[in-house]
């Protein structure tokens, strides 16, 4: 008989439907446990998972379309920087070749020009060729100002339009800088809930465990219960209630305990020990 056997043995009615008690009790409490891992605690917990996951998504495919929005935006800087370089290029070109004259000053002498050739006031043709040359060359001095003037304009407009998209990709490398920071933080949540979930899961196993070997105790104590029930229906029905409880049953575990030793039992006793046989 096990250990545990033997203890029951010892205890009597009283002593086992108490004992009886406590064990049902912590049943329930290894059951309630139980239910609240499986049913609240993991699904909680595989909730939250779901919910890091979901976010963690999210993030990198943001991500993902920053960086291809950074590529897209340093194509259009590149393509900006070259006009630039251009544009600057040709400023420097043009500046050393700008005319001393002052724009209204050259338009002034091309209207006072051109109104002669208009009004025929000219002795000859050379002396119109020579009307008509400083005509053209005022002419060409000004569009090199207009040129240059329109050139600049342009130059300060990609200027701008570099600061704008230097701002945008500056935006978007701080969001990435973010989105990375907080994936670092969800990644952080996830392996939380992944040592949670196997924490829980080994609790689990332990209560299980526990609740198995309580369901066996719980057994052998209604087994003994049960043995003891039929003992005391027999002694009421052939003793009454003269003999004290669980007398007769006292009396057979005592033989029981003789014929294990290998000691010799009386007639009685032997009869006592294998009614329930007959």
């Amino acid at each position: 008989m096990s250990a545990d056997g033997k203890a029951l043995e010892a205890l009597n009615w009283d002593e086992l439907v108490a004992l009886k008690r406590n064990v049902a009790a912590e049943l329930k409490g290894l059951t309630d446990r139980l239910v609240d891992i499986d049913r609240n605690q993991i699904r909680n917990i595989i909730s939250g998972i779901r919910e890091q996951k979901g976010i963690l998504d999210s993030a990198t495919e943001r991500m993902r379309q920053i960086r291809a929005e950074v590529d897209r935006r340093n194509a259009d800087l590149l393509a900006v920087s070259e006009k630039m370089s251009q544009a600057k290029n040709f400023l420097s070109l043009m500046e050393a070749r700008l005319p001393q004259e002052k724009e209204e000053d050259l338009q002034a002498a091309i209207s006072a020009n051109q109104a002669l050739i208009d009004n025929k006031e000219f002795k000859g043709e050379r002396e119109k060729g020579e009307i008509l040359s400083r005509v053209k060359a005022a002419s060409m001095k000004m569009e090199a100002i207009k040129a240059t003037r329109t050139i600049k304009d342009q130059y300060v407009q990609l200027a701008t339009e570099s600061a704008a998209i230097s701002g945008a990709i500056k935006a978007l490398n701080d969001e990435h800088d973010s989105l990375r920071a907080r994936g670092a933080e969800i990644n952080g949540k996830l392996d939380r809930l992944y040592d949670a979930k196997r924490g829980l899961a080994a609790e689990r196993d332990s209560h299980l465990a526990a609740y198995e070997g309580t369901v066996k105790q719980f057994g052998a104590l209604n087994a003994r219960l049960d043995e003891m029930s039929v003992m005391r229906k027999k002694q009421r029905e052939e003793y009454g209630y003269n003999l004290p409880s669980d007398a007769l049953f006292k009396v057979k575990e005592t033989a029981r305990k003789k014929l294990e030793s290998g000691s010799k039992l009386t007639l009685d006793e032997l009869k006592l020990l294998y009614s329930e046989k007959d």
